[in-house]
């Protein structure tokens, strides 16, 4: 499939469509979703549609795409694997948890696992990509890169979009300014209806790239606002520099700030002080040293910037709910298994 097929195939009104145009009643259009007397595929909680795994999922794969059909609404609903909506072209009302979320094209909306959501009918303009993702956790889906990755910013963004996506259960990501995104997208759809040669590689890692963007989104909208005289990066940057021993009094002094709007505007832009970003950057120092080196926890705690090793030992038991020595034993077990 190239991608000019690839438009034809989603903008043809299928046999399903047809048939929801008609009734404005949503059919079901999956293969194995054969009801019995003995299965039901109603929440027995919560008293709605859950869609059962072994509808999308087989032969091992963990990847299921389709072409959301238009014309009728897609009733509440559940199921326990990750679900990322992408608005093809056209727009797409949701709701989510009973939160009314309006999108449109280049929106990414990615859904955890057991989220009750609704969709009302689309137009024959209106393309929206259903994705699925079975066997990943939300937060690892998209915070695997992120994670690896000691500075300040990845750290900041890492417990920003945790936070958001504990709290909600859903995240947005808005890529119309993004095209490169939806250029990845196309791929990603043509590899999947095309089912070359090694397609489950080439999914993996198009899914890999995709999921790299969006949080490149996230980045950028979280720490570059419109209108924004402030640098955000740069700062976060000095201060992955100098660590060892930054004052806010230097980093204003440096980039020509107050000291008190620096400390402001920092606070503003990631929810937190000077001193708390600058104990997170040496607790993740101290991570790294505990984990590649054979440093003893003294001089952990003296080359991540830490004045006293007492100091190091609370922080870091009240960060993690371990003692350095406890991280570093599980991370060496890890390592064995």
């Amino acid at each position: 499939m190239n991608l000019k097929e690839l438009e034809q195939y989603l903008y043809a009104v299928n046999a399903y469509e047809k048939k929801q145009r008609e009734t404005g009643v949503s059919i079901n259009d999956y293969v194995d979703y054969t009801h019995s007397p003995k299965q039901t595929y109603i929440d027995p909680g919560r008293h709605i549609l859950r869609l059962p795994k072994n509808m999308f999922f087989q032969n091992g794969q963990n990847i299921f795409i389709s072409k959301h059909n238009r014309f009728a609404p897609m009733q509440e609903h559940l199921h326990d694997f990750i679900e990322l909506n992408y608005v093809y072209a056209g727009r797409c009302t949701e709701y989510i948890n009973g939160k009314r979320v309006d999108l449109e094209a280049g929106d990414f909306c990615v859904l955890d696992r057991n989220v009750p959501h609704a969709i009302d009918p689309l137009g024959a303009d209106d393309i929206l990509i259903n994705i699925l993702i079975n066997e990943e956790t939300f937060p690892s889906l998209f915070m695997v890169k992120m994670e690896n990755n000691s500075s300040l910013q990845a750290v900041i963004l890492t417990d920003m979009f945790q936070k958001q996506s504990k709290h909600d259960r859903y995240v947005l990501f808005k890529t119309k300014q993004f095209p490169r995104v939806h250029l990845l997208v196309q791929l990603f759809l043509t590899e999947y209806w095309s089912e070359e040669m090694q397609m489950r590689l080439f999914l993996t890692k198009y899914l890999e790239l995709i999921i790299m963007e969006l949080m490149r989104i996230y980045s950028y909208d979280q720490l570059n606002r419109p209108n924004s005289a402030f640098d955000y990066e740069a700062v976060l940057n000095y201060i992955d520099d100098h660590y060892l021993g930054v004052t806010l009094s230097d980093l204003a002094r440096n980039f020509g700030y107050n000291k008190n709007y620096l400390g402001n505007a920092l606070k503003k832009a990631t929810g937190r002080t000077f001193q708390a970003i600058l104990l997170e950057k040496r607790l993740s120092i101290a991570c790294s040293l505990l984990l590649n080196t054979d440093y003893s926890i003294e001089l952990v705690a003296e080359k991540a910037g830490f004045n006293s090793s007492s100091y190091f030992f609370r922080q870091f038991k009240k960060r993690f709910n371990e003692t350095p020595n406890d991280f570093r034993r599980g991370s060496v077990n890890q390592k064995k298994q």
